[in-house]
């Protein structure tokens, strides 16, 4: 990430904060006035760069009790052009804000923006605050929800008038706090785009280690582990209707790898043919870790994802979830797990974290009384986070919603759709920065669109790889209409 500046002056935009949130006080506060800035990183921006943009920089360090800890808070605030809204941003992996590309593309959108690092830092190691029960508590959930009073107090006294509305904007771990924004803080935002959410966080990051075990198991080269992939692709490609390249529904997929057996792959220097032992762990990949009783604990790799990514070595996080949290043993050598102590490890990470890290709660009510709006993207795709984890908790609220005594209305669906929808992207990756398919454009703007006029998203426009779509909301899934060329999204109707 690069940070260029024009010129900076520093008394334009003086402020103070009055009062800070409850149970924290202050440990330092800044503010410069900068101009003509040029931020280069990675966030939701496809180009990876936002440009001219000039804003008052204010940072601020929160601390609670006698805890010792220092929360770094950012606040940027648009000299210009303020839309009157405020934007809370998120993270990825451990870490709790993105900063610099995450509030430049606020700014350059007219919000003032927000973000924190909860006081862990920016490293993604959390061996350092494991341990500590207050930096854990910050990271996941008080400290975003202790940004937003702040962020929002800073922008009422720096522009003389509240906020009109309050969005937050977060993909991964800044689409799982999100949704522990929705649950905990129901008041806090409008809208809430959290998108590919690390949401069962007690489930999912043993669950990214079920590929890597099968690879200890049967080790893998990574041309068969390709070539397995796009044989799955090729194989479901037409049950949308037409070849384009992508499974619009994998759970439609019933591509069975047993079927490669005896195949030789080309791009491997040696060990060319696929074995029944590969076919099956690649089958294991799939259907996800189970128990010794063949029960599910979580859910698995989808066909036309590329596995390869935590398969071959472990997902850096969760190694870290293993090691520093479930363990606490840091120097556990992983290429040692067993599957006996894989589903040890697994239930004390059930047990331990459900409460806390996962996300027992799907009772969205107060923040649907409060008339928010939750917009979701998943790819199907997703080569970290299984989508069908996100569907879990969107059935889930549905099902909260149809309880004896739940809100009045037609029925759980109706009531979900009105202010909670969410959209599968066929071959899109991780936060739309990988994979093979259309990802969405202009999420922030649609989600502006609902809460503001009540124009609910029907579908998503997406595009990349040459194709654009109209992604459907949840359970509708896109089908080709048997005319038209394949990779304009005028071609595909949502069924």
């Amino acid at each position: 990430m690069l940070l260029t500046q024009a010129c900076l002056i520093g008394l334009a935009c003086s402020l103070t904060l009055d009062v800070t949130p409850p149970g924290t006080s202050l440990l330092n506060f800044t503010s410069a006035e900068r101009y003509n800035i040029t931020v280069t990183g990675t966030n939701f921006n496809t180009t990876g760069t936002v440009s001219n943009i000039s804003f008052c920089d204010v940072q601020l360090y929160l601390t609670h009790g006698d805890a010792k800890d220092e929360v770094r808070v950012g606040v940027w605030l648009p000299l210009k052009g303020w839309n009157r809204r405020f934007l809370g941003t998120g993270g990825a992996g451990y870490q709790a804000g993105i900063f610099d590309p995450a509030l430049a593309e606020g700014v350059a959108g007219g919000f003032a923006t927000a973000s924190t690092d909860a006081g862990v830092g920016s490293g993604g190691d959390p061996r350092g605050w494991a341990a500590s029960p207050q930096l854990v508590n910050n990271f996941v959930h008080l400290s975003v929800h202790e940004m937003t009073i702040v962020g929002k107090a800073l922008a009422t006294k720096f522009y003389g008038q509240k906020p009109t509305h309050s969005y937050w904007h977060g993909c991964s771990q800044g689409g799982r706090q999100g949704y522990v924004e929705a649950v905990r803080y129901p008041d806090d935002y409008d809208g809430i785009s959290a998108n590919a959410p690390a949401i069962n966080w007690d489930r999912l990051l043993p669950g990214f280690l079920w590929p890597y075990l099968q690879s200890l198991q049967t080790p893998f080269a990574a041309c068969k582990l390709a070539y397995m992939t796009a044989a799955s692709i090729s194989a479901c490609d037409l049950l949308d209707g037409a070849k384009d390249g992508l499974i619009a529904n994998p759970p439609d997929c019933k591509f069975d790898a047993g079927s490669l057996v005896g195949k030789e792959v080309a791009e491997c220097q040696t060990g060319k043919t696929i074995t029944a032992e590969e076919a099956a762990a690649w089958k294991r990949i799939q259907a996800g870790p189970k128990d010794e009783a063949g029960r599910p604990l979580y859910y698995g790799m989808e066909p036309g994802i590329d596995v390869s990514f935590v398969t071959l070595a472990p997902f850096s996080p969760a190694e870290s979830w293993l090691q520093d949290f479930v363990l606490r043993e840091p120097d556990f050598n992983m290429s040692s797990l067993t599957y006996k102590k894989y589903l040890e490890t697994f239930a004390v990470s059930v047990k331990e974290f459900g409460s806390s890290w996962g996300s027992p709660s799907a009772d969205l009510s107060q923040f649907r009384k409060r008339g928010g709006k939750l917009l979701t993207f998943h790819g199907w795709a997703d080569q970290t986070i299984p989508g069908k984890g996100t569907i879990e908790y969107w059935r889930r609220v549905g099902e909260t919603m149809a309880k004896p005594g739940g809100p009045p209305g037609s029925s759980a669906d109706h009531l979900v759709n009105a202010f909670y929808r969410l959209f599968i992207a066929p071959g899109v990756g991780h936060c739309a920065n990988f994979g093979y398919g259309p990802g969405p454009m202009n999420l922030l703007e649609s989600l502006v669109e609902w809460v503001e006029r009540g124009k609910a998203p029907d579908t998503l426009f997406a595009a990349g790889f040459g194709q654009t779509r109209n992604l459907c909301h949840y359970p509708k899934k896109l089908k080709y209409k048997g005319k038209g060329k394949v990779e304009d999204a005028g071609s595909w109707a949502c069924v």
